[in-house]
């Protein structure tokens, strides 16, 4: 299916408004960034079988269950918040061991994933907040650089493995240090942004270092 580049150029441009969105305001939108997160891994994985159980030859239903199945989830993570949380964690956990091993030019079988991907999990939801900042402001810096190097480079396709042989070696430290610059940017604002303490008509002070006990009000 050939897109129009106008298209691709506005699809970068909201791309890269979303990542920032999330890279800044992460904690502040959970509910959305669960939401999507949940959509985006539900969608992957029920069109994954869906093309498998059909070999790819009923565009149509993969479409329709990629997006089925990324609704159900969607909704899922939007109601269970502690599984939210875990998630996003071992995605986090995932993403940090995948690029250590290209970093290093490491195999590794789909079975040494699952440590990372438990620590990760466990670690969101012990120091839920940190975790929650920490993830966001760098998984929206990630998009927003990856979303501007497509809109700029002609050559560069994201959803294509090899598009790593597109990149030169200084072009790819500057990646690199985009990516952390604007991480560590986002991950400053939310900080800042997010009182530690609030006072309720009484006046008593309210801990809001728990963002589930935020994420249930904003549910209400």
């Amino acid at each position: 299916m050939n897109i129009a580049p106008i298209t691709l150029k506005l699809i970068s441009i909201l791309t890269i408004l979303f990542g920032l969105l999330i890279c800044l305001f992460g904690y502040r939108i959970l509910r959305l960034v669960l939401a999507v997160a949940g959509f985006i891994i539900g969608a992957s994985f029920i069109a994954g079988v869906g093309f498998t159980l059909t070999e790819g030859k009923e565009i149509i239903i993969i479409v329709i269950a990629g997006l089925g199945g990324g609704l159900i989830a969607a909704v899922i993570l939007l109601f269970l918040y502690s599984a939210g949380v875990f998630l996003l964690g071992a995605l986090f956990g995932i993403v940090i061991f995948s690029g250590t091993l290209a970093i290093s030019n490491i195999d590794a079988t789909p079975l040494l994933y699952i440590g990372p991907a438990l620590f990760g999990g466990i670690l969101a939801l012990l120091l839920q907040k940190f975790m929650i900042i920490l993830i966001t402001s760098f998984t929206g810096a990630w998009i927003t650089v990856i979303a501007a190097l497509y809109m700029i480079k002609s050559n560069f396709n994201p959803f294509i493995p090899e598009f790593i042989n597109n990149i030169s070696e200084i072009e790819t430290y500057r990646i690199v240090l985009s990516w952390i610059a604007l991480g560590v940017l986002g991950f400053i604002t939310q900080y800042l942004i997010f009182p530690k303490k609030i006072e309720n008509l009484e006046g008593i002070e309210i801990s809001k270092e728990n963002p589930e006990d935020e994420y249930n009000k904003n549910k209400k």
